[in-house]
């Protein structure tokens, strides 16, 4: 009988023990987890104060020029550019000339509704200006069509600050994005 006591007292403490151990290591879990979490809010607090220091710090002077580095970050080819061709509003637009004769067209619109647009260029109502034409002659042969996403992640860190200031000086309006497409019209 002694014995019996005996081992149901043993049982009980290693039970008592297990359960002690289980709380203490949900105990610590919940610590881990709670300082994971608040290096976490650290770290991306301290990215946002220096990135909010070197955004204060980024000055375009030179917006075309802006837009020849980042298509060639984003394609991989230098391109000359001659100048701004146009400024469109319907669909939002910013058209650059290439001295090879190409055209480029940097816009928040994405390309599914630019190739719609594309499709009924024919239309009287279209009225963007002497480009549509070359663009609808350019356009023709589909494959002459390039597109590129630009984004912070191929075309710089802080692509959104710098495309949204360079938007800003073109158009007197702010960019409400942070992506812009790239069409190349090549020649």
């Amino acid at each position: 009988m002694l014995e019996v006591a005996l081992a149901v007292s043993v049982l009980a403490a290693v039970i008592l023990i297990g359960v002690l151990i289980s709380i203490g290591n949900e105990r610590q879990r919940r610590a881990l987890e709670e300082l994971r979490s608040d290096l976490r809010q650290w770290a991306l607090g301290d990215l946002e104060i220096k990135r909010e220091k070197a955004v204060r710090e980024i000055q375009i002077i030179d917006p075309l020029a802006w837009l020849r580095d980042v298509t060639r970050r984003v394609t991989g080819e230098a391109r000359e550019f001659r100048d701004v061709a146009k400024i469109m509003d319907s669909p939002e637009a910013i058209v650059v000339t290439a001295t090879d004769g190409s055209y480029l067209m940097f816009s928040p619109v994405r390309p599914a509704q630019i190739k719609k647009l594309l499709g009924g260029q024919g239309r009287k109502n279209n009225k963007t200006g002497p480009l549509p034409s070359m663009i609808r002659l350019m356009s023709r042969g589909k494959g002459n069509l390039q597109t590129h996403e630009l984004s912070a992640l191929n075309a710089g860190i802080f692509f959104d600050v710098e495309a949204d200031r360079v938007w800003r000086m073109f158009t007197n309006r702010p960019l409400n994005t942070n992506q812009l497409w790239l069409y190349d019209f090549q020649a």
